[in-house]
């Protein structure tokens, strides 16, 4: 069974958990990732868009994009306790992204955690068009 939210579906998947991603753009598709990601880790709509931060993103390469984002989100949560509830990645000079995350510090009295994602695999991690929009497929560890 799966759960339908916004952009991205959930996948079930024996120990660990999927999400199923798709956007218009390469752009929106990071950005729905991202969103899914945390839509598994803490209830959006208590994250305040308080902090921003930008990561830039030096590969051309749209698997290794989406890993590398959706990784270092991770991390700024798992290091840093910070909760992010909105995302937007900018073209930079045709070639090069930068992606932007707001969010806030985690703060136990307000935000619950829902899940604990230790990181991306690499099983079953797909990216790619079909039928003009950009769609992708990846298994969190849990």
């Amino acid at each position: 069974m799966t759960k339908s939210r916004n952009k991205y579906t959930l996948l079930h998947h024996t120990a660990d958990t999927g999400i199923e991603v798709v956007g218009e753009s390469l752009e929106a598709l990071l950005e729905n990732a991202a969103t899914g990601l945390f839509a598994l880790i803490t209830d959006l709509k208590k994250v305040q868009p308080r902090e921003q931060i930008v990561i830039p993103i030096f590969t051309r390469d749209p698997e290794e994009m989406l890993r590398s984002w959706l990784e270092t989100l991770l991390r700024h949560f798992n290091l840093e306790d910070r909760l992010f509830s909105r995302f937007r990645i900018e073209k930079k000079n045709g070639t090069q992204y930068s992606g932007i995350a707001l969010g806030e510090q985690y703060d136990p009295g307000k935000h619950d955690i829902y899940t604990e994602i230790k990181g991306i695999t690499y099983h079953c991690f797909e990216i790619g068009q079909r039928n003009g929009e950009w769609t992708a497929r990846f298994i969190l560890d849990v």
